[in-house]
């Protein structure tokens, strides 16, 4: 019984080596794609986070500009001359339809809610690469176990990081200057759209008042 007890163990054994052998660094490879994918994700979330506040503060901004263009109109009404009242009314009404525009754009990208997504993909695939990195090391059947497990995770959230966010979780630490384009790029994305949106409006706008004056 002993003998059969210990080619059993010897066996195993060697299933076991077998099993492993030539896969280390295939799950090394593994571990640090999901703890890139992860951190690409909590960069997302960031990046949508912050994308949520610049649509709040520059959607209040349009706001409290139409309101002041309407109360400006109302209160000095008989003062203005009546090309500028005409004017003003006209701006006014235009901008209360780009508030429009910009509040149905801002509501399809749903910043918030995705961001809320990616943080939690990036919590799972942070928990899950812990778990591998404990396991280690794993068998194949083991380690096909963990990559359905992190299909699965990422199946279950329905929005995806960007490049810019990619970028920024490549950038080793010890590079500065991939550290700051990561940051930079990830700046332009947040808020250059709302400042071209912005400069043309008043380009727009005092075009249309000199051609007006003209």
């Amino acid at each position: 019984p002993r003998l059969v007890t210990s080619l059993e163990a010897t066996i195993a054994g060697q299933r076991h080596v077998s099993d492993t052998e030539g896969k280390p660094e295939i799950a090394a490879k593994f571990l640090k794609t999901m703890q890139l994918v992860k951190r690409a994700r909590f960069n997302a979330h960031e990046r949508l986070e912050a994308k949520h506040n610049a649509s709040v503060a520059a959607f209040t901004l349009a706001t409290v500009a139409e309101i002041a263009i309407s109360l400006f109109t109302i209160i000095y009404e008989n003062k203005l001359p009546a090309d500028i009242r005409s004017f003003l009314d006209f701006a006014s009404i235009v901008t209360g339809v780009f508030l429009f525009g910009f509040g149905l754009v801002v509501g399809l990208a749903n910043y918030q809610t995705r961001a809320l997504y990616l943080q939690r993909c990036a919590m799972d695939l942070g928990n899950l690469a812990r778990e591998l990195e404990i396991a280690r090391p794993v068998t194949v059947p083991e380690l096909q176990e963990y990559r359905r497990r992190y299909h699965e995770i990422e199946g279950r959230c329905p929005t995806n990081h960007d490049p810019v966010d990619l970028e920024r979780a490549l950038a080793k630490s010890g590079d500065i200057a991939a550290v700051r384009r990561g940051m930079w790029n990830m700046r332009i994305d947040i808020y250059g759209p709302y400042a071209l949106v912005t400069t043309a409006y008043l380009s727009l706008w005092v075009s249309a008042w000199l051609l007006l004056r003209g």
